[in-house]
């Protein structure tokens, strides 16, 4: 009998130790933390995964709310046509989910130079062009959450 209320106790601690009480979702928001971070990445010339990604980030801001939520999406490799004036079919979904939640767009500035590609071929949604892999790590040393569709 005592091994099962040593073991009773010890599970509440633990979960106390989480921030999750009996009844709680594990999911749920803590009050401490009312805003969500999230870095999402992208490197798939597919188009398919190109739309799964920006469908991903306009559900996130249906479910979470722009006022709880941030997101960027850095895009490197076969991913950057995604961000090309003339070769993306997606400019006018980037440009929506900027305009409406505040979207942050980052393409990989290796790759830029791998490619050929200027500045100024890119669309005018995109924000900053650093390493990809430089701000992946520098995001999540941050905090943020990684998704990668």
């Amino acid at each position: 009998m005592w091994k099962l209320r040593v073991i009773g106790v010890m599970f509440a601690a633990v979960l106390s130790s989480l921030h999750v009480l009996p009844g709680d979702s594990i999911g749920q928001q803590l009050p401490s933390d009312p805003h969500h971070r999230v870095v999402m990445h992208l490197n798939s010339g597919d188009e398919k995964v190109q739309r799964g990604a920006l469908n991903n980030i306009r559900h996130l801001y249906q479910e979470v709310g722009r006022e709880h939520l941030q997101v960027e999406l850095v895009v490197h490799g076969a991913g950057l046509a995604l961000l090309i004036k003339g070769t993306t079919g997606f400019g006018s979904e980037l440009a929506q989910l900027k305009n409406e939640y505040g979207v942050q767009v980052t393409a990989c500035s290796n790759t830029m130079k791998a490619m050929n590609v200027t500045r100024e071929q890119l669309l005018d949604e995109v924000g900053d062009t650093v390493p990809a892999m430089v701000r992946l790590m520098e995001r999540q040393e941050q905090g943020w959450a990684y998704i990668k569709p």
